[in-house]
């Protein structure tokens, strides 16, 4: 399976030893690894502050899904991690306020919420991991010249192979392959 390493230059760039984001090939995946409120420089934005701090985890987000060519509309599942439970109140008057601009089509991705103990730092209150799809050949467009397929269902080989008689083997059922 080819796989491509996203490493965004500025905001969005791993911290530690994990790669930003993965990408695994055309019209398949993109795992993004969870983004903190950090900046291009390593500082932290907002600290204890929910919805400066969403701000900037979404920054990062669109940065890592820029180096694959995709926007936040090509994410298809979120996991956000908070670390106080009444956060959730404040980041939904911040989703409520973001979203319909960082998803235009109004189509939000599926989300599942998460308090833990806490993040890597202590001033860090949210962590955003996502998956994406990266867009591929469309379904049923045609393949390009001289790739291989399996054998369409009705077609003279499969028909043949499927009537043929069984082949004897030498030992019979079970005997041991070289």
């Amino acid at each position: 399976m080819a796989r491509r390493v996203l490493t965004p230059p500025g905001e969005g760039k791993p911290i530690g030893m994990y790669s930003a984001g993965v990408e695994v090939g055309e019209g398949s995946l993109v795992f993004v690894a969870g983004q903190v409120a950090m900046d291009a420089e390593g500082r932290i934005v907002g600290e204890g502050d929910i919805k400066a701090q969403a701000t900037q985890v979404y920054r990062n987000l669109a940065a890592v899904l820029a180096e694959s060519g995709l926007t936040l509309r090509d994410v298809v599942k979120l996991t956000t991690f908070l670390t106080r439970n009444e956060d959730w109140a404040p980041f939904g008057e911040w989703r409520r306020a973001e979203y319909p601009r960082l998803f235009p089509d109004g189509v939000y991705p599926p989300n599942t919420g998460v308090v833990v103990h806490a993040l890597a730092r202590p001033e860090l209150v949210l962590e955003v991991e996502a998956i994406a799809v990266k867009p591929g050949r469309p379904a049923g467009a045609a393949r390009p010249a001289g790739s291989r397929t399996r054998a369409a269902a009705g077609s003279p080989r499969t028909r043949a192979a499927r009537t043929a008689p069984a082949r004897k083997t030498r030992g019979g059922r079970g005997a041991r392959r070289r």
